[in-house]
């Protein structure tokens, strides 16, 4: 039987790297006899779009965006309980386009990924859920939340820098401003200053940062990947060991590969998934996979892992690494992440 594709396209993906992109993709897609195109025409038109596709019939929706369009979408297929019988396609038009990468193939070989909308296979994908809330790559506390923040207020040269070079001079900034937040991540080691804790499905976020290099989107895991505060330069060598994926043998960062989590906050913090700044719903936050919960389409035959992953259900915390810690930070007693 044919395929009924549709195309949802963001064109504010990007900066309007999506709506530059657009004509070519629709020739493409034109090409293999697609159904409609439909745009989003404000933040969270996805759910819309993926509604009226599902309601026409659709059996795959290839989306063109970055990875929050991506999560919108995907987040309203699986509300619709069409998981199993809709398969999505990523097009690879934001910024970071991260979650692309934990694919493995092509994302922007519009003509390829056309023909296997129409006629290519597809595979099992996992997704989290974040305190209720469905999430395709990641989900940020901490540190996180106060580079998303910086960046809803930048000012001077920041207006005028895209991309991922944006979101890394916020993040910068927050390295000598943000104070860390007291809590428990959930990975055995208790209540304690924590600087950040991203619970990943996919490998990397941030514009191309691998926080995660072990994670797999198909393996029916959690990676959460917490950092214990460190003094100010110390945080700054992190931040680089991070931009060149060392930063898990160092000695105040912890990695815990489980199916779930829960963290708890003296009060309800804010969360940052897949790009969104969002508030929770109470002090207590549970992150879960969600095994199979998509059908994706890909170039490639299966999920990549980041570089240099670790043996899977092990905690990197191991004797003899490299240690931040020679000047430990004051404990910070604010109720949640500022």
């Amino acid at each position: 039987m044919p395929r009924s594709v549709y195309l949802i396209a963001n064109p504010a993906a990007g900066g309007g790297r999506a709506a530059r992109l657009l004509n070519t993709v629709r020739r493409a897609f034109d090409g293999i006899g697609v159904r409609e195109t439909m745009l989003t025409k404000s933040p969270g038109d996805e759910v819309r779009c993926v509604r009226r596709a599902l309601d026409a019939g659709a059996d795959t929706i290839a989306i063109l965006g970055g990875d929050g369009t991506w999560s919108k979408a995907t987040g309203a297929i699986v509300a619709a309980g069409a998981g199993a019988s809709c398969r999505a396609v990523l097009l690879a038009g934001g910024t970071g386009n991260d979650f692309v990468a934990a694919l493995g193939g092509q994302s922007r070989a519009w003509v390829t990924l056309a023909r296997l909308s129409a006629e290519g296979p597809d595979r099992p994908i996992d997704t989290l859920r974040v305190d209720g809330r469905h999430a395709l790559n990641v989900a940020g506390f901490g540190f996180d939340v106060g580079v998303l923040e910086a960046l809803e207020r930048v000012g001077g040269i920041e207006r005028i820098v895209r991309g991922a070079l944006r979101y890394r001079l916020a993040a910068l900034q927050q390295i000598f401003r943000y104070k860390a937040a007291e809590f428990d991540p959930g990975d055995g080691s208790g209540l304690r200053p924590v600087l950040l804790a991203v619970l990943a499905n996919g490998f990397r976020y941030g514009g191309g940062l691998p926080i995660a290099p072990g994670a797999r989107p198909d393996d029916g895991m959690v990676d959460l990947v917490t950092v214990d505060d460190v003094p100010a330069i110390r945080r700054l060598l992190l931040f680089q060991a991070v931009m060149a994926g060392h930063h898990l043998s160092i000695d105040a960062v912890r990695t815990v590969r489980q199916p779930s989590f829960t963290l708890r906050f003296a009060a309800p913090p804010r969360i940052q998934i897949d790009g969104e700044l969002l508030d929770a719903r109470g002090p207590e936050v549970r992150v879960e996979c969600v095994p199979g919960a998509l059908r994706l389409v890909t170039a490639a035959g299966s999920p990549a892992a980041g570089p240099s992953p670790r043996p899977r259900g092990e905690p990197s915390r191991s004797a003899g690494r490299p240690s931040l810690r020679s000047s430990p930070a004051p404990a910070s007693r604010s109720s949640g992440p500022s």
